[in-house]
């Protein structure tokens, strides 16, 4: 795969203002067998490689390299091809701690839709709430310290996510929100979860 075309996603990413509250995730995808911890995957940066973390759920951290760019390089696999598939979305910069602001992490919500419209133009539908990721489920639940009283949300046992949806009201007022455990992962939804 060219690289070039990861620079270019990464670069316009960083245009997007503001986008302090998400991040660009590169997702790996496997297909039939394949398995994501057997794949392997650098950069051709002159005589060096520049090694490409992957993440044991399939998210890739490319490093930024203008070397690489204007020398034309390629990402290289130690895979067959067709057997992953790949692609790019936002990701929300999880809260450093249990206790936030409801804006910490609707804020990343926000600027994943504005991210997206960016890279498909209007067709892409705005996001209506974030996903907190955990790999175990553990009865770990939200609880949203608002005016109206304090609302909590259970995780979905089978999804193993807390949906946390964009509700208006709580964007203006802005609450404390704590968590029973930080999650690994905060993604943006657009469809909202059935009830």
């Amino acid at each position: 795969m060219p690289y070039s075309k990861v620079y270019e996603y990464m670069k316009k990413f960083d245009t997007i203002e503001p986008n302090d509250k998400i991040y660009l995730r590169f997702v790996v995808s496997p297909k039939g067998d394949a398995r994501i911890s057997d794949l392997k995957l650098t950069v051709e940066e002159g005589v060096n490689n520049l090694p490409v973390e992957i993440e044991p759920d399939g998210p890739s951290h490319f490093p930024i390299s203008e070397a690489a760019y204007a020398a034309k390089s390629s990402i290289y696999t130690n895979q067959k091809a067709g057997r992953y598939k790949f692609n790019y979305s936002p990701g929300i910069v999880v809260p450093e701690t249990t206790s936030f602001r409801y804006r910490d992490v609707m804020d990343g919500v926000k600027q994943s839709s504005a991210m997206m419209k960016k890279f498909w133009f209007f067709l892409f539908p705005s996001f209506v709430g974030a996903s907190l990721r955990y790999p175990e489920v553990q009865g770990q639940y939200l609880v949203i310290h608002s005016q109206k009283g304090d609302q909590k949300v259970d995780i979905d046992l089978s999804r193993k996510v807390i949906a946390l949806e964009l509700d208006a009201a709580l964007y203006d007022e802005n609450p404390m929100v704590t968590v029973s455990e930080k999650p690994f992962k905060i993604l943006p939804f657009n469809v909202r979860p059935s009830k």
